[in-house]
């Protein structure tokens, strides 16, 4: 039998967002989600989530985005850019990684202080993941897992999609990209089995990231249903495509992926297939 996460990424980023993923867990088949600290609707996504008990909340560590950190920008200037805010996209980051620019001691810094926000928030923390999964990146891992351990959160993503598993994307940078990050996510795993942290065996939507419609969907779950185990699809859903547009250039379709999230064929397909919808916390 396989048992499914649906994770929504960015909850607390906007409120059009925090919406949509609240809409898309009551109506819908999202189980999850992921809380930015430094979101600028980060406060109202708490008192969403303690509004909602069975909504899965991980945290999702943030350091690229063009994300606002949770440090004053003047403590952590290898991470920022002259505006005060993370670098757009994780190019940019590992750019400043193989330069040797980074600091790590800054990288503590700003994890530390995302996740104690977080934690100190009163939210029932399920599992911690990355904002374009840099959290698994050689470097980066091994200050999240301190914090994992720190507080004892014991589940983790771990971002290793099939590499042959393109569900309709012909675009060879991206899937350049997401062959390069599920290697980086596969070659992390013997550090997390060391911290016996959980994760799920698959994990979905990476190749469709900011697009994963109702028909990218269907396809996932096929694969879910004909793979035994635990399973994660990652999501990004929003009420407003043009509100968000406005503020962020990610060319992602959000209303396109609450509208597959909330889909009646979605939720028939899952029933009828005996997909067990589920969130990290049952890992446990």
């Amino acid at each position: 039998m396989s048992k499914l996460i649906i994770n929504a990424d960015d909850f607390g980023l906007h409120s059009a967002i925090n919406e949509g993923i609240i809409v898309g867990h009551t109506k819908g088949a999202i189980t999850s989600t992921s809380i930015l600290a430094g979101g600028a609707a980060f406060n109202e996504a708490v008192d969403m989530a303690k509004e909602y008990p069975k909504l899965g909340i991980g945290i999702h560590i943030a350091l690229v985005g063009g994300i606002a950190p949770v440090s004053d920008p003047s403590e952590i200037p290898s991470l920022v850019t002259k505006e005060g805010v993370f670098v757009d996209n994780y190019v940019e980051f590992m750019k400043r990684i193989y330069s040797g620019s980074i600091n790590y001691d800054e990288v503590r810094t700003e994890i530390t202080k995302q996740v104690s926000k977080i934690m100190e928030s009163g939210v029932n923390v399920t599992h911690i993941d990355g904002h374009q999964h840099m959290h698994v990146l050689p470097s980066i891992l091994p200050i999240v897992l301190e914090q994992a351990m720190r507080y004892k959160i014991k589940a983790i993503r771990v971002p290793n999609e099939k590499i042959t598993f393109l569900n309709g994307v012909h675009n060879p940078v991206r899937i350049m990209g997401k062959c390069g990050l599920s290697t980086v996510a596969a070659q992390a795993l013997p550090n997390i089995r060391d911290k016996g942290i959980y994760f799920t065996q698959y994990f979905w939507g990476m190749i469709n990231g900011g697009a994963l419609g109702e028909t990218e969907l269907l396809s996932i779950l096929k694969q879910v249903s004909s793979l035994s185990g635990a399973h994660e699809i990652m999501t990004h859903p929003g009420i407003s495509d043009e509100i968000l547009r406005k503020q962020y250039n990610w060319g992602y379709h959000w209303q396109d992926e609450l509208s597959a999230m909330t889909s009646d064929n979605i939720r028939r397909y899952i029933s009828q297939h005996n997909i067990e919808l589920i969130n990290y916390g049952d890992l446990l």
